[in-house]
């Protein structure tokens, strides 16, 4: 999904590395910088929590960018881990790599931690630092340094607070986080009653199903009650135009007396289109969070 080949030079590497880290939660200690850096590329900080206190666990990155040929990082691309580890007091090794560490590498730095050389070691290969990217909150990342995946990736943000996901109502996958790994396995179900004396649809409830299983499940529900439903796919609705158009129906629907919704599916209507908002809009800068706190203090005052 990420191209990691759109990063074009190992000195953006480190600092796409640098960014990522602090995304973690880790406080960079010593960024990238040009010239001679005896075996190191980052020097970061992770604070960790313990039921006894608080300890600093300092760790030395080494980046590492073979996206381009596809090699694997071997032993002998990272010489003198130990020398290196102690030499600027880190406790920890990280490999931060755009394809993946050897065999022989693995082996090495594992006998390393075994006997104590170094406290412990992680490794960050293509597809570690793939699936972060794909989860809600490193959208900003994915832009800046990968602007053409990002426009075939179209991540997730978080619009307000925080991120909502979209639960199947039967199996409670996320239906927005599956879409990243398959595409039309999921709906979004109208269920109706019958029409009213002016002739209007009654909308009883909305919800949204992985198909196949859960879709029959929900289906049958729907049956006892007598209701009959209509769907449509999640993976066509989060294409920017047919969201609109979606929206613009339901409201149209509304404006001319066609549809009238129950309070349930009413509520349930607007937390989807919420939810599928987090995928089809962009995300909100902080400055436009801001702007946001001050309308609704204003809106509170005009209430």
């Amino acid at each position: 999904m990420i191209d990691f080949t759109e990063i074009q030079s190992g000195e953006v590497w480190e600092l796409f590395a640098r960014d990522f880290l602090a995304e973690l939660g880790l406080a960079v200690e010593s960024p990238p910088d040009r010239g001679a850096d005896q075996g190191k590329d980052l020097l970061v900080q992770e604070d960790r929590t313990g039921s006894l206190g608080n300890t600093s666990f300092r760790w030395l990155v080494s980046c590492k960018h073979n996206a381009v040929s596809g090699k694997a990082v071997n032993e002998s691309d990272e010489p003198n881990i130990v020398d290196r580890v102690e030499g600027f007091a880190a406790d920890g090794f990280i490999g931060f790599y755009s394809t993946v560490p050897s065999s022989n590498l693995n082996s090495r730095l594992r006998a390393l931690r075994t006997q104590r050389k170094i406290k412990d070691y992680r490794i960050f290969d293509h597809k570690l630092i793939e699936n972060h990217l794909i989860r809600v909150g490193y959208a900003h990342l994915v832009l800046r340094y990968f602007p053409e995946s990002y426009k075939q990736l179209r991540p997730l943000h978080v619009i307000v607070e925080e991120y909502e996901p979209l639960c199947c109502e039967i199996c409670g996958k996320d239906l927005l986080q599956a879409l990243f790994r398959e595409n039309y396995r999921g709906i979004v179900v109208q269920a109706t009653s019958g029409r009213n004396d002016e002739g209007a649809r009654m909308v009883e409830d909305v919800a949204w199903v992985c198909k196949g299983e859960c879709d029959a499940r929900l289906e049958e529900r729907y049956g006892a009650k007598g209701w009959v439903t209509g769907w449509e796919d999640i993976s066509d609705l989060v294409i920017p135009a047919y969201y609109l158009q979606y929206c613009f129906a339901i409201m149209n629907s509304l404006r001319s007396g066609r549809r009238v919704f129950s309070d349930r599916a009413y509520d349930r209507l607007k937390q989807f289109v919420y939810c599928l908002g987090q995928k089809t809009l962009r995300e909100t800068t902080p400055k436009e969070r801001e702007r946001l706190d001050v309308l609704a203090a204003i809106s509170i005052l005009r209430a």
